[in-house]
């Protein structure tokens, strides 16, 4: 009898090990099969932004940490690890000093205001983001959306609990540097929440 449970605890174990293999792969082949995907739809993106982006496919770069979707604005863009020009004109990056995914804390990602992130214009509360990474997927609820002075930093603190916070230039069409930041903000959903 203690055989038969040693066995079945045996097998359970196994079949939790292959299914998070299983779960990371898949995650890890969707990164992959999204940056071999045809380009963007760039259609609400400035020319000098479409310009860029074509001008970074021939240029070696690193590869995403993770990939940012938001199914009701129709977003998919990569994430990647450093915030240079070159990651921005390919898609989104982390913002220095804040978490990074799969830590836990206030995860930031930074995005162009016209490529990639110019459809958080029409962001609203309730929205879900996800971020898959290789080892997980997480998802968050749109809790708020700030604009704020250039240099207010208030909402890239740290977090007790898991967030995410977007941040882009705003206003969204403004001609040359613009002088605010668009900031969403959103709350981390655990397993139980819808």
């Amino acid at each position: 009898m203690r055989a038969m449970f040693i066995w079945s605890g045996l097998a359970l174990c196994t079949a939790f090990a292959v299914a998070e293999v299983d779960g990371a792969l898949g995650r890890a082949e969707a990164i992959d099969r999204f940056m071999d995907s045809p380009p963007p739809d760039q259609g609400n993106w400035s020319a000098q932004r479409r310009r860029d982006y074509a001008a970074s496919i021939g240029m070696s770069h690193d590869m995403p940490v993770a990939l940012l979707t938001i199914d009701a604005l129709d977003l998919q863009v990569p994430v990647f690890p450093r915030d240079d020009e070159l990651s921005l004109n390919r898609g989104s990056a982390l913002i220095p000093g804040m978490a990074g995914p799969d830590q836990g804390g206030n995860l930031g990602i930074a995005g162009h205001r016209d490529g990639y992130f110019r459809v958080l214009q029409d962001i609203q509360p309730g929205d879900i983001i996800q971020v898959r990474t290789h080892r997980d997927e997480h998802r968050y609820r749109v809790t708020a959306i700030h604009i704020v002075d250039l240099d207010d930093n208030r909402l890239l603190g740290d977090s007790a609990l898991p967030t995410v916070t977007l941040v882009t230039c705003y206003p969204f069409y403004f001609v040359g540097n613009a002088p605010q930041r668009f900031v969403v903000t959103g709350e981390y959903l655990w397993n139980d929440q819808t």
